[in-house]
């Protein structure tokens, strides 16, 4: 492997000069070299520069998952600015929000998703740049194509500043499940330590010869950290999808022999959909990981025995850049557990007054680790309450066994309080998929006439079971004490969700609360 790179400036390029003809990316149908992929983020970086960024300048990108994502991003790298990932699933007051609390001095912004959020891009004093992949549909002077804004490139020279280690590289919002989105500041070397950490805990470390299917969003950390940053690190390829299709994916497999896949909870659903009826060559695959939330045990198990891979469950968060813990840091997997802290993190459950609890006892994660953000953009106060004492305080409790495996039991904002007693929306959520005709489930805690709290749970069924709502109440009072019951169930084709899937409580509470049901 070539040296460890310093910044994320220096990724593709030295793999460029060592081997310019190894395969670096397949995407959109395009296959391009690191030689190849190396001059198209030069160009990209010499018309930023035109276009007047500088060093430490903001630039926002709402993109898809497309070569202009790859290449603007390390383009903004190569000159010192700091990338502004804006979801691709953002409307327009998400999107007003950050461009206020960042602002950058440009919005790069693909044309399909302009219509969702131009309100706020109009009303903003940030210039945009909205392109299309083709000649702009329409005469707007914002809208252009993409290689006539590689157009205006022209080398930029000694002006430019290169980065260092330290500089700020990446502003990463919070996904907004709970509040108003905050921006993690993450520097080059915080970015590039988690993809070494992340890298080093598995059992054979990816190299040159792995290739990675990517169809998480890369606006997200888990898409552009855990896929592209982390196989570029080591001169790997990735191969990206646009946007997740189960069939498309299992096919790219296939097609491209990848080693790894990145996934999430609702992504193995529908890949056991596809599997229950189709065959796919899957045996390239050494690695599967599954981070963002918990991956029920039924579905892995499922999984598992239908693709024959092995599951890496992970566990980390934004904050921490965003790996901190793996079950392929183990010597072995446990079922439902997340693992060990990968390399260089170290770890600790901690009850409300920070003392460390005992193992078997359930607390407060808390990490230190060299990936860690440097802290929240413009917000010292919120930074102040997320650190105790260098450790970073994550807001999920989880408990430790004797091995040190920890398995998460919920969001400390998620724990339902009924009648004094504490009722964790996961320990609900798993029974109810454990039920032959449940997919997915969700469960939230809303305020009743009493002041206290009743959980109320959404499930998603098996396409190929009827099951009523009276069935799976008694199903979860058979396992489960009388005050975890839902109070009501609620079945739905799908949950609000975050672009990696993530399920989005916060919506599912209001839409409690519209319902009438929580009196």
């Amino acid at each position: 492997m070539s040296a460890e790179p310093r910044t994320l400036a220096e990724l593709i390029g030295t793999h460029a000069r060592e081997d310019p003809a190894r395969m670096a990316l397949a995407i959109d149908g395009a296959e391009l070299t690191y030689g190849e992929l190396d001059a198209a983020i030069e160009r990209t970086a010499d018309a930023l520069f035109a276009a007047g960024i500088r060093h430490g300048d903001r630039v926002a990108l709402m993109l898809g998952n497309s070569l202009p994502f790859v290449t603007a991003f390390y383009g903004a790298m190569r000159i010192g600015a700091v990338a502004v990932a804006l979801n691709p699933m953002y409307r327009d007051r998400e999107v007003a929000t950050i461009l206020e609390d960042s602002e950058p001095s440009l919005a790069i912004v693909q044309s399909e998703l302009w219509p969702q959020a131009a309100a706020s891009f109009l009303a903003s004093p940030v210039p945009s740049i909205v392109f299309t992949e083709g000649d702009p549909p329409t005469t707007d002077a914002r809208m252009t194509s993409w290689d006539a804004f590689l157009a205006v490139a022209a080398p930029r020279g000694a002006a430019a500043r290169v980065p260092e280690p330290n500089d700020l590289a990446l502003l990463c919002y919070t996904s907004g499940t709970t509040g108003r989105p905050k921006g993690a500041m993450h520097s080059h070397a915080t970015l590039l330590a988690n993809c070494r950490q992340a890298g080093t805990q598995l059992r054979r470390h990816p190299d040159s010869e792995d290739r990675v299917l990517v169809s998480v969003p890369l606006g997200h950390l888990y898409g552009l950290q855990s896929g592209i940053n982390g196989m570029f690190r080591v001169g790997g390829s990735c191969v990206v999808l646009r946007r997740f299709d189960a069939t498309a994916t299992l096919r790219a497999v296939e097609d491209y022999r990848c080693t790894y896949m990145l996934g999430a909870p609702a992504m193995f659903a529908k890949w056991l959909e596809v599997l229950e009826t189709q065959r796919f060559d899957l045996t390239s695959l050494r690695v599967v990981t599954t981070g963002t939330a918990s991956l029920a045990a039924s579905v892995l198990d499922r999984f598992v025995a239908i693709a024959n891979v092995a599951i890496s469950e992970s566990y980390g968060l934004t904050e921490a850049g965003p790996t901190t813990h793996s079950n392929s840091n183990g010597p072995v997997d446990k079922i439902g557990s997340v693992g060990p802290p990968i390399p260089e993190v170290e770890s600790r459950l901690v009850d409300a007054d920070g003392n460390v609890v005992p193992p078997g006892e359930p607390g407060e994660i808390e990490v230190r680790s060299p990936g860690l953000m440097l802290g929240y953009w413009n917000a010292p106060e919120a930074t102040a309450a997320t650190f105790r004492d260098g450790w970073l305080r994550t807001g999920d409790v989880a408990i430790c066994d004797v091995d040190g495996y920890y398995t998460i039991v919920d969001r400390l904002k998620d724990m339902i309080s009924v009648n004094g007693f504490k009722v964790w929306p996961r320990e609900i959520e798993d029974t109810l998929v454990a039920h032959p005709g449940v997919r997915e489930a969700a469960v939230v805690g809303v305020a009743d006439a009493n002041g206290s709290e009743r959980p109320f749970a959404f499930v998603i069924r098996d396409p190929h079971a009827d099951v009523s709502e009276d069935a799976l109440l008694a199903y979860v009072a058979a396992s489960l004490a009388r005050y975890k019951v839902p109070a009501r169930i609620e079945f739905v084709d799908d949950f609000p969700r975050v672009s990696t899937g993530k399920v989005m409580r916060r919506e599912l509470r209001q839409r409690v609360l519209a319902l009438g049901s929580h009196a």
